[in-house]
């Protein structure tokens, strides 16, 4: 199945594809290992920060070897990048039978103007058309970052984020983006006054972009019950998680160099980081509702 047939039956069927962002092989491996144990799909995403670090070349070799190895539905996501050039390369890079590489490239013209928002959002749009990749757009900046916060939200910040439907619809028409991400009180990161969910929002979203995908980012921190309640009403069909996994990977860190402190072999102390990085996993893979899909 294509990414754009999955998400049709995930919006079908009520549930989500988790997408989660990779910044390490450990962590890649979790997450692969998750979907297999827990029969679903998966999608890889990677920040400008982290094709940086990998090489978009080495994604492109290291996904098409871990498709191979898992077998299963693992999609490939270019996340939040803020340049129309990176968005093109991402899209030239094809697998070793000629398919391409990323199944959806999101481009984040959030800090533009509409109308440049749009501008920008076509010209990925085009080209990704002729390759049969799926385009992420958005127009409403997420507040914070993929940490865990010490410090508390500021209400106000987050309500000023919110999406407005009226220029969500003009956006969606005039870009032509396959999915759009909604903001409706998710954050990226974890707060002490985690916000809640505004539920009639989203179904106001939901009601003037019928016929596009929607992604829900800022997946880590959130109640599960509001999580499932965001899929049913808004028919979310990817939600983003990052601080979580990132959180859960440090922690497990630290506790195999507690235990093994004289252990050199890095590789040694991986096994025990994966399964912890996997549990975080599977479990958003039971609240998203993929599990059993394959």
């Amino acid at each position: 199945m294509t990414a754009r047939e999955w998400f049709q039956r995930a919006k079908d069927e009520n549930f989500a594809i988790g997408a989660f962002n990779v910044d390490n092989l450990d962590v890649m491996r979790a997450i692969c290992e998750a979907g297999r144990k827990m029969k679903s799909p998966v999608m890889l995403e990677f920040s400008p920060g982290e094709v940086e670090y990998f090489g978009f070349e080495n994604i492109a070799d290291l996904v098409e070897n871990t498709r191979k190895d898992f077998e299963i539905p693992i999609l490939l996501n270019l996340d939040h990048s803020s340049k129309v050039d990176d968005c093109l390369a991402a899209l030239r890079l094809r697998s070793g039978s000629g398919d391409p590489v990323f199944d959806n490239v999101h481009f984040d013209g959030s800090e533009l103007s509409l109308e440049e928002n749009i501008e920008a959002t076509k010209r990925v749009v085009e080209a990704a058309k002729a390759k049969g990749t799926l385009v992420e757009g958005e127009i409403d900046r997420l507040p914070g970052s993929s940490e865990v916060h010490d410090e508390e939200l500021d209400p106000e910040v987050v309500k000023k984020s919110y999406t407005d439907p009226v220029k969500a619809q003009r956006f969606i028409q005039e870009s032509g983006v396959d999915i759009f991400a909604a903001v409706f009180g998710n954050v990226h990161g974890t707060f002490p006054n985690q916000p809640d969910l505004d539920f009639d929002l989203l179904s106001s979203i939901r009601k003037a972009l019928p016929n596009t995908f929607l992604s829900m980012h800022g997946g880590s921190g959130i109640p599960a019950v509001q999580v499932k309640k965001a899929i049913g009403v808004g028919k979310i069909v990817k939600v983003n998680v990052n601080t979580e996994l990132r959180a859960q990977y440090r922690d497990a860190l630290d506790e195999a160099l507690g235990a093994k402190v004289q252990e050199q072999a890095s590789y040694k102390l991986a096994p025990d980081i994966v399964r912890a990085v996997a549990a975080v996993v599977e479990g958003k893979i039971e609240v998203f509702g993929s599990g059993g899909k394959i």
